[in-house]
């Protein structure tokens, strides 16, 4: 099989994973399904389902309680499980989908998701109420402990969203603020890395103890709650905290609150300068969610900017013309895989266009949808650059506008 693969085209290899992964979904939606049903009717004996799939399809308790369990739920939301059974919609975002279903807001739920990817599903799903009215929240818990054998000193324990986000942030504050003692080089974005967390628990300890001038700020120092147009409350990074939780958060003055709307602040440099300020940059953040706007993309750390019509051509350092991006796909528009631009027509839709015409686009910097889920303002390749490779794609008529050229002939 692997001497057969090798000789594919990188055409071939690409339609196999996509008929692949297809295929593994319709499969993975008829077990889930006809499982539920096996467990309707008591076929797993007085033992129970459970123990019947450990047993015969050699799974784990944990994998087939969650089998179990999503296959039951599929049943009472017939339009998700005809989608899955399609392939229309991946197990991944089954899952995702299944806390906040309910038979009034299935047909909604349901056409976002087949319109965008998971991650930008996470994002306009973020700060939504659970299907079953409670909120999921960690409890505020530290226990401390002095080990009587070496006097090492152990802790643990857990934070709800909000409490979490402050302990973040000041892990940052503190990693900045002490810089070259970390163990990697530091981002101005995002949580502290792994490999410096260490580093920036010793740091925020030293400026709590001798309370030192941090004189360095980024956002990944900062905690915000983003409301949006639809009155929901958001924590960029971690979707699935609650919003009524956030709310109390923001009226009780412990974070604060960007508000994310079409009316909001434009904040123009123009070319006035070719780097952006504090206020752009907050501005720009809250508007692509904290993190890389490439659709798919989740990164939050290594995060530029990037002029979306180029400096050298013109391009100005105003909101409408950037966009966060992270340092790979940053790369990647640098060496033409990926393309970002604008139509022409319709500045408000911007597309993504990857390799193989892939083409994804944000309407209103919303989170990008899938090109199939736009129908009449899907991405015609009519206009602008295009990945490498993809040049064939290009549906322009390349004459110049005048038919001085054109011989008509001698009138009669």
């Amino acid at each position: 099989m692997l001497a057969t693969i090798r000789k594919l085209t990188d055409q071939q290899l690409t339609a196999t994973i996509h008929s692949a992964h297809r295929s593994l979904t319709i499969h993975k939606a008829a077990f889930l399904i006809h499982l539920a049903e096996f467990d309707e009717r008591g076929l797993g004996g007085s033992a129970g389902t459970v123990p019947w799939l450990m047993r015969t399809q050699d799974l784990s308790r944990r994998t087939a309680y969650e089998h179990l369990g999503v296959g039951r739920k599929l049943r009472e939301f017939p339009e998700l499980a005809d989608y899955f059974s399609s392939g229309d919609i991946n197990y991944s975002k089954v899952r995702f989908l299944l806390p906040y279903l309910t038979p009034d807001n299935e047909a909604e739920l349901v056409r976002l998701a087949r319109t965008h990817t998971l991650k930008e599903l996470e994002t306009l799903l973020a700060g939504r109420p659970r299907a079953d009215g409670r909120d999921r929240q960690a409890k505020n818990r530290l226990s401390v402990a002095v080990d009587k054998d070496t006097g090492g000193v152990r802790f643990w324990g857990t934070l709800d969203p909000a409490n979490g986000a402050e302990f973040l942030a000041s892990l940052k504050s503190a990693e900045l603020a002490m810089g070259g003692d970390t163990d990697t080089s530091s981002t101005r974005f995002g949580a502290p890395l792994s490999t410096s967390l260490l580093g920036s628990f010793m740091s925020l300890l030293r400026l709590a103890r001798y309370n030192p001038e941090a004189k360095t700020t980024a956002p990944g120092a900062q905690v915000s709650i983003i409301i949006r147009t639809d009155d929901t409350a958001q924590l960029p990074g971690q979707p699935a905290a609650s919003g009524s939780t956030l709310l109390r958060s923001i009226i009780n003055g412990f974070l604060s609150v960007q508000i994310h709307g079409p009316g909001g602040r434009i904040l123009h440099l123009g070319r006035s300068s070719r780097f952006i300020n504090r206020a752009q940059e907050k501005a720009l953040l809250t508007r692509w969610n904290h993190c890389c706007g490439t659709p798919g993309c989740d990164h939050n750390r290594w995060l530029e900017f990037h002029h979306i019509l180029p400096w050298a051509a013109g391009g100005t350092t105003d909101p409408d013309n950037l966009i966060p991006l992270c340092s790979v796909h940053h790369a990647m528009i640098a060496n033409g895989e990926l393309v970002i631009v604008p139509d022409p027509v319709d500045p408000t839709l911007l597309r993504f266009r990857f390799p193989g015409g892939e083409s994804y686009t944000s309407v209103d910097n919303e989170p990008p949808m899938f090109n199939l889920a736009l129908g009449d303002h899907s991405d015609g390749y009519t206009h602008g650059p295009v990945p490498r490779g993809d040049e064939d794609l290009l549906d322009i008529w390349e004459h110049e506008d005048t038919f001085d050229d054109i011989d008509v002939g001698e009138k009669p």
